[in-house]
């Protein structure tokens, strides 16, 4: 039987508002001389949890813990000590966080806009050093930049070492004016074709080596899953970043926190199906996906 979002919050009868409309904030008086600063606990700040809300999907994200904030509420005090950038006591934990916000964020991105083609590209060692991460990087984002001036290029893309240490990258894109052309066979020039049949394309204004390019189906949220996989434990934070985004691209979804939070271990029994997921110590954190009716991503 197919659930909906409503019928988690009715059935464990608590109720889903936003933040920032049931709990007041840091505020000022702009042009005053005077800062008002309201006072909460955490408990009337935090919750365990939230749903995000993208154009065409919700997801309901619950913890074991009290992890999620309200917007707008800063601690007076820090409640941990944070060291300087890259003087944590343990370094593999430290990258391992980054690299989850940033499949996080890429998942982000992915799910609050629309793009229409998959893309890989790969670099030709007639034109460019694919081992040298300077000259790669600096070609690159000229490319982009140019490709987004120019065509209306829009992009997420996640930049990859092979096994040998080229570089190469996949990510979802939206073409704009960039030209395609179908993709062949080189022995028989026959066009290609995934194996569900989708068209391949090669990407005309690429210039800096090889292209495959293909439309996205109308399983749109298993390409952006697709896509995060790319940042898995083994992947490697290449030019100072996980990641290349368009600047104009929608970066986060509205967030809403549930008022008094959700038994943990009762929503786990409810959708046994769901994931759990490791964050930090013992804090773990699970989600379930809802469609929404009509949504879009466009």
């Amino acid at each position: 039987e197919s659930r909906g979002l409503g019928d988690v919050y009715k059935r464990q009868g608590h109720r889903c508002t936003c933040g920032l409309l049931d709990i007041p904030t840091n505020w000022f008086q702009e042009g005053g001389n005077t800062v008002a600063i309201m006072s909460a606990t955490r408990a009337d700040v935090f919750s365990n949890a939230r749903v995000k809300l993208y154009p065409s999907t919700q997801v309901l994200q619950v913890a074991n813990e009290s992890i999620f904030r309200a917007a707008g509420w800063e601690a007076r005090t820090r409640e941990y000590d944070v060291p300087p950038k890259g003087q944590g006591k343990d370094p593999l934990r430290a990258m391992a966080v980054s690299r989850a916000r940033a499949r996080a964020a890429v998942r982000d991105i992915a799910l609050c806009n629309h793009f229409t083609h998959f893309l890989t590209w790969t670099l030709d060692a007639a034109l460019i050093d694919r081992y040298d991460v300077d000259e790669v990087k600096r070609r690159v984002t000229s490319a982009l930049k140019n490709l987004g001036f120019r065509k209306g290029f829009r992009y997420v893309i996640v930049p990859e070492f092979h096994k040998d240490g080229a570089i190469h990258f996949h990510g979802l894109c939206s073409l704009g004016s960039v030209r395609l052309c179908p993709a062949c066979n080189p022995h028989t020039g026959q066009p290609l074709h995934t194996d569900r049949g989708q068209p391949v394309f090669n990407m005309q204004d690429w210039t800096l080596g090889f292209s495959t390019c293909i439309p996205i189906d109308e399983n749109y949220e298993r390409t952006c899953n697709y896509i995060v996989k790319y940042l898995s434990k083994d992947s490697q934070k290449i030019f100072g970043k996980w990641y290349l985004a368009s600047r104009d691209l929608r970066k986060r979804p509205d967030v809403a926190l549930i008022d008094g939070g959700m038994d943990y271990a009762l929503f786990r029994e409810e959708y046994p199906e769901s994931y759990e997921i490791p964050l930090y110590n013992d804090v773990c954190m699970t989600a379930v996906q809802f469609p929404v009716t009509g949504g879009d991503c466009r």
